[in-house]
């Protein structure tokens, strides 16, 4: 008896242990991974909401300067990972609250403003200059770097430009000037750049050095445009810094007594980390430049691996994950729910998909005739595909060889995308993250894909396209609803059914809608919408208790559930009914979807057997 249960209790272990060890092992992996890219993008500065509070639970000060400096004309970070901080649209939500506080604010730029030779740079470096004109900036300074452009580049960023670009007298006076004068309410500001001449030193209550000053007499404060710490000097004057590539906002908080007298000062900077919000007219400013950028030729800089062998070969072309799947439907199903597969919807969400250096990481093949071209919205090369890793595939489909083909093995390609400057620490975790990309782990669940979707880019949308009659369908339902629940607010859900609408229906027809299972298919298709429309906190419910009573009356579900049986029908006898079905199959339509049941996460199309685990016969 004893060996028996000693057996038993081996056997036990020899069971549970491995995926417990798996577990464990995984979730260890995903740690190390973490806690190196946390280490590799530190975030430099304080909060938001920290600073207003602190400005707003005392004095408030008698003014605030906001400033930046060695930008170079960076629009914004890649958006690769959230925590990257920086970007135009977020300094302006944040200059925006400042306002809306009720701060007396300022804004100026230290200098090392323009960057590039290109005529691309040129355009960047005005698009930027329309932004700084739309925050209100007072002044930007030009250090030595930006006075090496020529006459005819500075008049060209000047143009569109409505604040003075500073520089000391003997510099190019004809439309660069020394200084600005600024009143702020009661007080008066000085901002120069070189020396603080006599006509700034009488009018000003402070005076404000952008860049290193000639002369430091009669200054009371220096922005730097490098990376300095916040110190004052032995003479009393304040000098601060700024990050660069506008990764932060610096702000100088000023009180000053009624004679103009400087008696305390605050000075920080403002994370601009994911979770400050963006102004809308400068998100749509940059779009607006990518989007013009995009219908131009794009730079052969662009395309990837050009120098590999498949790649140069003039007979081979891109073809596309659709026939690798084919002889690779493993793989295919693994890779179907990885990030990779949904990297373009990370540029429609973050609105670069017309930013040429993004798409080509985005997409495949991009840059190539027969890769993946800006503003193809059906291409079926959005995505990093298969052929990113393994090279373009129309010579391997055609004639199936190891030698036509990579083996993906190579992790330096990887690098010319998750670079230092898009994925900071990507290079020391490279090997750990080839698990991610092993087409021989099992695919994910709808559950785990959603948890992945939601760690990632936050709430994932997921369409539910269906036949109400259809056995299948009613299946995947019993399956998906306990999944949707789980997550409730988390995800964004969508119950889109399948049917047509007859192009000249007669006077006996019933309805104008055609549907598989005929007019009882679309009568509970229509019930099922106005219940949600209705009821969104029972509607799940109804639909999982109908798709068991399908030869039942659909009041037993509705009145078992405390659903008003006479308000659903008399809105379904309303003409408004048929067009709120008309609108909702409109998007299977759309999207040329005719099987149910159908499941997209995120625009993407997915088998329901992989997804929910659920076999059946589809319906169309």
């Amino acid at each position: 008896m004893k060996r028996a249960i000693l057996v038993l209790i081996v056997l036990t272990i020899a069971v549970t242990l491995p995926p417990l060890y798996s577990q464990w092992a995984e979730s260890q992996r995903l740690k190390q991974i973490e806690t190196v890219k946390q280490q590799a993008r530190p975030v430099s500065g304080d909060r938001l909401e920290t600073v207003l509070s602190a400005l707003e639970s005392g004095t408030p000060p008698s003014l605030v300067v906001l400033y930046t400096g060695s930008t170079k004309s960076h629009l914004e970070p890649c958006g690769c990972y959230q925590e990257q901080s920086g970007g135009l649209p977020r300094r302006a939500y944040v200059v925006e609250e400042f306002r809306k506080r009720g701060f007396p604010t300022l804004l100026v730029d230290a200098g090392n403003i323009f960057d590039g030779d290109a005529e691309i740079d040129a355009r960047r470096c005005e698009t930027n200059m329309k932004a700084l004109a739309a925050l209100g900036y007072s002044a930007v300074a030009l250090s030595e770097s930006d006075l090496a452009y020529d006459d005819a580049y500075l008049n060209r960023q000047r143009t569109v430009a409505t604040f003075p670009f500073l520089a000391p007298d003997a510099v190019r006076a004809d439309f660069i000037q020394p200084f600005v004068i600024e009143q702020v309410e009661r007080h008066t500001v000085g901002f120069i750049v070189g020396e603080a001449c006599e006509e700034v030193v009488s009018q000003a209550d402070f005076v404000v050095a952008l860049g290193e000053p000639e002369n430091p007499e009669h200054i009371d404060a220096v922005i730097r445009p490098d990376e300095v710490e916040t110190t004052v000097s032995e003479s009393g004057i304040l000098y601060v810094g700024c990050r660069s590539e506008g990764k932060t906002l610096g702000m100088l908080a000023l009180w000053m007594d009624t004679n103009g007298k400087l008696t305390r000062y605050d000075a920080t900077e403002l994370a601009l980390t994911g979770d400050v919000g963006e102004s809308e007219s400068i998100r749509q400013l940059l779009t607006d430049f990518y989007r013009d950028v995009a219908t131009e030729n794009p730079l052969q800089s662009t395309r990837l691996f050009f120098e590999q062998r498949l790649e140069q070969q003039p007979k081979n072309g891109y073809v596309s994950a659709t026939a690798c799947q084919r002889c690779h439907k493993q793989a295919y199903q693994q890779w179907s729910a990885t990030r990779h597969a949904f990297a373009y919807e990370t540029l429609l969400k973050k609105e670069r998909y017309f930013d040429a250096g993004c798409v080509s990481c985005h997409t495949t093949g991009f840059g190539y005739s027969t890769g993946f071209q800006i503003g193809d919205s059906d291409s079926t090369l959005k995505g990093v595909q298969c052929e990113t890793c393994h090279g373009p595939g129309k010579q391997h489909v055609g004639n199936p060889k190891k030698s036509n083909i990579r083996s993906g093995a190579d992790t330096s390609l990887c690098l010319q995308c998750h670079d230092t400057k898009h994925s900071p620490g990507f290079e020391e975790v490279v090997a750990l993250h080839s698990k991610d990309v092993d087409h021989s782990r099992a695919p994910m669940n709808l559950e785990e894909l959603l948890a992945s979707r939601i760690a990632q880019i936050g709430k994932p949308t997921v369409e539910l396209f269906v036949m109400s009659y259809c056995p299948y369908g009613v299946q995947a339902e019993e399956k998906l609803i306990p999944v949707i629940k789980k997550f409730g607010d988390q995800i964004n859900f969508r119950l889109q059914f399948i049917a047509r609408e007859k192009e000249e229906p007669s006077a006996q027809d019933i309805t104008p809608f055609v549907s598989l299972h005929g007019y009882p298919e679309v009568a509970e298709n229509i019930r099922q919408l106005l219940i949600a429309q209705e009821y969104p906190d029972k509607y799940l419910d109804y639909i999982f208790c109908r798709g068991k009573k399908l030869d039942k009356s659909w009041e037993d579900c509705a009145e078992k559930l405390g659903i008003d049986v006479a308000k659903i029908q008399a809105l379904f006898d309303a003409p408004e009914a048929e067009q709120l079905f008309r609108e909702n199959i409109q998007r299977a339509a759309a999207l040329g979807i005719k099987a149910s049941p159908t499941i997209l996460v995120d625009g993407h199309k997915f088998q329901v057997n992989q997804l929910l685990r659920a076999r059946g016969t589809l319906c169309q």
